[in-house]
């Protein structure tokens, strides 16, 4: 079923945000807010200069264009030079899939999602920027797909659930990364910390 994925994780990012989630946390109920726009807006379309595009696909890119605006300028210009890049990678797995389906062996959003997470790790150490480049490159790179098929007379919806499946499966992937590294860093630190300890008692 398409949008499975996407529900069922977007929900589970909700719940986290909105009930275990610090209350003194302070983009709690950005975060909280955003999410539960984002599942909402799935359900309707606009169509801008002849493209369909899902309502969540634009709420992602204009949210994140304008969260975008606020950075520094050399931040910005890696900021999107790093979505372009992930825009490029999935734009060619969506046409490889298009052009020679038979390499395809396991679940299509797996593959997209776990290939875009990895080129996402390499390109960013900060761990808020990774996921925001992969959902703006990840749209984007509907939007190239769409605008390449209509060149040879196809429709293709922008950000339709299928798509979003894919997309909501990287953040998680990279959500769960950020996590690993954390408790990684974490163990460092109080491994670091006990070993200072024990010398300076011997």
């Amino acid at each position: 079923m398409d949008g499975l994925l996407f529900y069922w994780l977007f929900w589970c990012g909700w719940i986290i945000t909105t009930f275990f989630y610090p209350k003194t946390h302070p983009d709690r109920l950005l975060f909280s807010v955003w999410i539960l726009t984002a599942i909402i807006l799935s359900t309707a379309s606009i169509t801008i200069l002849g493209y369909e595009i899902n309502g969540t696909g634009l709420f992602i890119v204009l949210s994140i264009y304008i969260w975008a605006a606020h950075l520094p300028t050399k931040k910005l210009l890696y900021f999107f030079v790093s979505s372009f890049i992930l825009m490029l990678t999935s734009v060619c797995f969506l046409l490889f899939e298009l052009f020679d389906p038979i390499w395809i062996v396991i679940k299509r959003e797996w593959l997209l999602a776990i290939l875009v997470a990895c080129v996402a790790i390499l390109l960013h150490s900060d761990k808020h920027q990774r996921i925001l480049a992969v959902l703006l490159g990840m749209v984007q790179s509907d939007i190239l797909y769409s605008f390449i098929l209509k060149g040879y007379s196809f429709s293709y919806p922008i950000a339709e659930l299928y798509a979003l499946d894919a997309l909501a499966l990287a953040a998680a992937l990279l959500v769960g990364w950020n996590t690993l590294e954390f408790v990684v860093s974490y163990f460092e630190r109080n491994m670091h910390s006990i070993e200072k300890e024990k010398q300076k008692l011997t």
